[in-house]
């Protein structure tokens, strides 16, 4: 009996060492199919996003960057594609000239698309990083699992180096944040330790009952755990492979214009990497933001199907790239005389071709871009179509000799120092004095604003704003200016006026923004809002609704460069405006040129019967202060009077 106890309890320690082993080995298998489920998460979604965002995309971002609409689709994809393979972010990065690495595509979290905040853009500088330069310099695979932390988060990564044709560098990379692992980890422990533990009670009665039969129990709990191993390994398997159907399924979707159903953007630079093509068209319509205007969104994605459906019937297979732009690829070799009859044969084609609009016909035209060159390039289209937009051709060659791609680097280098700038508050506000011609006193500033560049020079808006307003960084120059304007003057008694274009009039942002700021500083009844004639005119509607806000605030309005545009009177009148301030080019010569001071004069004569005050700019001399007073000119600015200068708050 004590040999038969000892037995037992041989083989029960026996059977707890066995499954303990059994265990660990379990959650050590789990552990490295955990491991590899996630590596193989990260190579999927990079070798998927390099389709998406890989060499074609960058040829033509690097070149001439994305609008934000583009932006915000390449955001849209890469997201999607994230979610299905189960990683937390997808991105693409380069090395700008500086050595800093740059966004130049990148997903988000569900967070940051509805806030906006931590959303990264095109072009956004990401922190250094050794690991990622590393990929880039060596251009070997990374793989950095010291589950590094930035400002999303903390992750391990994967970054895989590519080079484009023309030899630009980038890398794509794919984030698992490391509480997912941590979690399927534990997860994986949990199940270890709850399998044993089940098996231990289990097991436990019949070691009670049957102690000569230890080794039959064991084979059966082995037997067991292999079945439920096995059935795991099944799970596992299948899980995979609806992962991969899954991650196919959004590809194909990513390919494919959920407007039109026509291939897109990124099936045609798929297309482009793998079949020789022998030329590439762009087609831009034109007007259709004034049909969408007009008409209505509705009908303007209406007709944007049925424009795509006509190039199909045509067979020419199109290409639906973004808002009214459509490419074809041309197979065949063709000269160049060749492909100039072809565009000109579906212009005439087009311009017959009725398309329905609420129940009425319309034609249609386009401007073409084409690049026939040996390596086709998205951006080198896209160029000639600029060109011959400039030009008002109806289509133009891409050619190299033009050196339109050394401008566009131009304008990235020019968006990054302004990027720097506001950043660094290096945007700042100058004044420059309006005096009243009664008294000779300055009783007002007008608000001009001025770039500070990284070796102290000071950039005029001339050769910064242009640029600016081309990109999203143009609403953040104006609330700047806006914001040091008003704290400046919040504790002063002059007026101040600032310059505002439709665009920013336009923008509900920063519309609200100037609301919250003059009520906040309390600097509405001394702000004026200058707004150009010519714009003010073409966008009446939306300016006079701004007019009208502002005004019930204690604000007042200025129209500015009067006399140079095609304003309409009644316009101006509904407008109800304060100051009309009269351009420059009728002042310089007005001492001198009869016909100016006519008109000048009129000016004046129509404001003193409006109720407004008028304000003589680019007043350089004291013959010409002499002259506008004589003709009854209320206020005086230019270098005569003052120049523009900074002031303290």
């Amino acid at each position: 009996m004590q040999l038969d106890a000892k037995k037992f309890f041989l083989a029960f320690f026996f059977f707890l060492a066995t499954l303990i082993v059994l265990g660990y080995l379990y959650f050590d298998r789990e552990q490295k199919q955990i491991n590899q489920t996630i590596n193989n998460s990260l190579e999927r979604s990079v070798e998927a996003a390099s389709l998406i965002v890989g060499d074609r995309y960058h040829e033509k971002v690097l070149a001439s960057p994305p609008s934000e609409i583009e932006d915000a689709d390449t955001i849209k994809t890469l997201t999607a594609l994230a979610h299905a393979e189960g990683v937390e972010y997808i991105y693409t990065l380069v090395l700008d000239p500086q050595g800093k690495l740059r966004f130049t595509s990148s997903s988000a979290r569900n967070s940051e698309l509805s806030t906006g905040k931590n959303l990264t853009r095109f072009f956004d500088v990401y922190t250094p990083n050794t690991e990622m330069e590393r990929a880039l310099k060596t251009n070997k695979i990374v793989w950095d699992m010291k589950e590094r932390a930035d400002q999303w988060g903390k992750f391990r990564s994967v970054f895989v180096p590519h080079t484009t044709p023309s030899g630009k560098r980038y890398i794509v990379g794919a984030d698992i944040e490391v509480g997912s692992i941590q979690k399927l980890s534990n997860a994986a422990a949990f199940k270890s330790i709850a399998m044993s533990l089940v098996m231990f009670i289990g097991a436990l009665p019949f070691l009670l009952m049957y102690r000569n039969r230890l080794r039959q129990t064991a084979d059966l709990l082995r037997e067991e755990v292999e079945y439920a191993t096995d059935e795991l390994r099944e799970v596992n398997e299948i899980l995979e492979t609806k992962v991969e159907e899954k991650t196919k399924e959004l590809i194909s979707q990513s390919f494919k214009d959920v407007l039109t159903g026509l291939p897109n953007r990124h099936r045609l630079q798929y297309d482009m990497d793998r079949t020789p093509y022998s030329a590439l068209i762009i087609l831009n319509m034109h007007n259709f933001r004034e049909i969408n205007d007009f008409f209505g969104i509705k009908i303007g994605d209406d007709l944007l199907r049925q424009m795509g459906h006509w190039l199909e019937t045509l067979g020419l297979n199109p290409y639906r790239l973004s808002g009214d732009e459509f490419a074809l690829l041309i197979e065949t070799k063709q000269t160049d005389q060749e492909l100039e009859t072809l565009c000109m044969h579906l212009i005439h084609r087009l311009i017959d071709h009725p398309f329905n609009v609420a129940e009425e016909s319309v034609s249609l035209n386009v401007t073409i871009g084409i690049d026939a060159g040996p390596n086709l390039s998205l951006a080198h289209a896209d160029i000639a179509l600029h060109q011959a937009k400039e030009n008002s051709r109806h289509f133009a060659f891409y050619n190299s000799h033009n050196m339109v791609e050394e401008q566009y680097q131009a304008n990235i280098a020019l968006t990054s120092t302004i990027h720097k700038a506001l950043n660094a508050g290096r945007i700042i506000c100058y004044y420059q004095p309006i005096i009243s011609m009664q008294t000779g006193r300055i009783e007002k500033y007008e608000t001009l604003v001025r770039m500070i560049d990284e070796k102290a020079n000071i950039i005029p808006p001339l050769d910064f704003l242009k640029t600016a307003q081309r990109t999203r960084l143009y609403p953040q120059i104006t609330k700047t200016v806006i914001a040091q304007a008003c704290e400046t003057f919040k504790n002063r008694s002059e007026e101040f006026s600032i310059n505002l274009s439709i665009r920013d009039i336009l923008d509900s942002a920063t519309v609200r923004f100037i609301e919250e700021t003059i009520v906040s500083t309390d600097t509405a009844h001394h702000i004026v809002f200058e707004i150009l004639e010519s714009e003010g005119i073409e966008n009446f509607d939306a300016v006079l609704s701004f007019t009208q806000r502002m005004k019930h605030l204690g604000a007042k309005i200025a129209v500015d460069d009067f006399g140079t545009g095609y304003s309409s009177l009644e316009n101006i009148l509904k407008l109800n405006v304060d100051y009309i301030k009269i351009d420059g080019s009728l002042i310089r010569n007005i001492a001198h040129d009869p016909k100016h001071a006519i008109v000048v004069e009129s000016i004046a004569d129509f404001a003193s019967k409006l109720g407004a005050q008028t304000v003589a700019e680019y007043v350089e001399s004291e013959e010409i202060l002499k002259h506008i007073k004589t003709i009854g000119i209320t206020h005086a600015q230019g270098y005569y009077t003052g120049k523009p200068a900074p002031m303290a708050y």
